[in-house]
């Protein structure tokens, strides 16, 4: 049975001093977390939310998150929080616990996270990153370093979408409010662009680039369509009650029988069911 699964990862303090001076996300990660949970809305199976945790519980809850899990499963990572670049061009999220001047035993990679959904038999990945992206030193932001790219891995069945412009340098940082509009497009159902009911990553984005200009966009693979959640507005319109067909489906085909019935009944009662199926497909072909 397909499954639909989250995890939240919130990073709101950090003991290095310099992070702790940057910026934050404006995000409030339980009320996302609350509207994934709700049937109408999100209607996820599964939502874990990790708010300052620290870089070894992060790991256990990202291979949890993509371990033994089929290929339908739909699974979404959403990120909130600062990424790091070190003077290698590797590129790190930085928790609670992490350290600038030991990034790789401290911080959680963006290989790391890349290898745990390439080893997933899951083909329907959504990768969620909201937060800046910090270069330690000068080095040049180049094309395969960018968040969208990073997180390629096999590229299949994996959609990347995210504010982060890895613009910024150690010293400024870059304030966000993603998260605050996409909750606000799952509340309302602003981002159904096309009101067929369900808000599509595409779709999604699309909204997002008019509240955001950072937000950016990569779809991995042959699947097109990722659907987040629902529209909780979106109904589907009532068709009112034919009742001139309603009576004609029952009074023909009883004339029929009682008429026809005397010469030839299986005719007749073969006739009257032809009758019901013209009047059924009548009754429901739209107006």
């Amino acid at each position: 049975m397909t499954k639909r699964i989250a995890l939240i990862i919130h990073n709101q303090t950090y003991a290095e001093p310099k992070l702790a001076q940057l910026k934050l996300p404006a995000a409030d990660a339980a009320a996302l977390a609350e509207l994934l949970r709700d049937p109408i809305v999100g209607n996820f199976d599964e939502v874990e939310l990790a708010v300052n945790s620290p870089t070894a519980e992060l790991r256990q809850r990202v291979t949890g998150l993509f371990q033994r899990k089929h290929r339908h499963d739909e699974l979404l990572l959403y990120i909130v929080g600062h990424l790091l670049v070190d003077e290698a061009g590797q590129v790190h999220l930085a928790t609670v616990d992490t350290h600038l001047d030991t990034l790789a035993e401290t911080a959680l990679s963006a290989g790391y996270l890349t290898d745990c959904m390439d080893r997933s038999f899951s083909r329907r990945q959504m990768l969620l990153l909201d937060g800046g992206c910090l270069r330690l030193n000068s080095i040049e932001w180049a094309a395969d370093m960018r968040p969208t790219t990073v997180f390629k891995g096999r590229g299949y069945g994996r959609v990347v979408l995210t504010s982060v412009t890895g613009n910024d340098s150690m010293d400024e940082g870059q304030e966000t409010d993603l998260t605050h509009h996409l909750i606000q497009a799952l509340q309302t159902g602003a981002a159904d662009a096309d009101g067929d009911g369900q808000v599509e990553l595409r779709e999604l984005y699309e909204y997002l680039r008019q509240q955001t200009r950072q937000t950016s966009l990569r779809i991995y693979g042959k699947h097109e369509h990722f659907i987040l959640a629902r529209n909780p507005y979106h109904f589907i319109p009532v068709q009112p009650i034919k009742w001139d067909l309603i009576s004609g489906a029952i009074l023909a085909p009883a004339t029929i029988i009682i008429i026809g019935g005397r010469a030839d009944l299986r005719t007749a009662i073969g006739l009257a069911g032809l009758l019901l199926l013209m009047y059924a497909l009548l009754y429901l072909a739209p107006d």
